[in-house]
């Protein structure tokens, strides 16, 4: 077949391929499996190959090097969106063949991109903020409860817009709390 080029996608360790978000909203973070010589739990990070989204389902075809037996052994699996794991009869070599030369799926990239951009979201550090009575602007854009809810705050001579309610009084780095539940966020340009 004169013209048509055939590229294989490369190998990398597992947690490199993770985290995978399914369309039903599971999330595998992390994989492990026991050594098959010594029992030690093997993370994702000793294994090396090639993880796949097809469809609601995440296939996987590795070799996993054990850092306490120095044992290698074969892993070849399909996960679930159900995060169950079924193992692969296909032979290694065939299998991971097979997962390489796959043409790349567009939902396969944004399920990765998903997953890790809810990852960093969640470990986004929260403050608690000090009370703390900043200017106010004179215009007023609503009410929450009994409080009248102003347009922007003044900081260090800076307007900064009204965001959001946070009724816990929590806020991420850089944002700011008036009256213990509004939040406002500088603009960024």
């Amino acid at each position: 077949m004169a013209g048509v080029q055939m590229s294989m996608r490369p190998t990398n360790r597992i947690d490199h391929f993770l985290p995978i978000r399914f369309k039903n909203g599971a999330v595998v973070k992390q994989f492990s499996k026991p050594c098959i010589k010594c029992g030690q739990l093997l993370q994702a990070r000793h294994m090396h190959g090639i993880a796949r989204l097809l469809e609601d389902h995440l296939a996987m075809a590795a070799t996993a090097h054990c850092p306490a037996c120095h044992t290698q052994f074969g892993v070849a699996c399909v996960i679930d969106n159900e995060k169950r794991v079924r193992r692969v009869v296909l032979p290694l070599f065939l299998f991971k063949l097979y997962l390489r030369t796959l043409a790349m799926h567009p939902d396969e990239v944004a399920a990765h991109e998903q997953a890790l951009a809810d990852i960093a979201k969640a470990q986004t550090p929260v403050i608690k903020a000090e009370p703390v009575d900043y200017p106010r602007a004179g215009s007023i854009i609503g009410r929450y409860g009994d409080k009248p809810i102003p347009a922007y705050i003044v900081v260090d001579g800076r307007e900064v817009p009204f965001d959001r309610i946070e009724a816990d009084g929590q806020v991420n780095v850089g944002e700011y709390l008036l009256d213990g539940c509004f939040v406002y966020k500088p603009a960024h340009p």
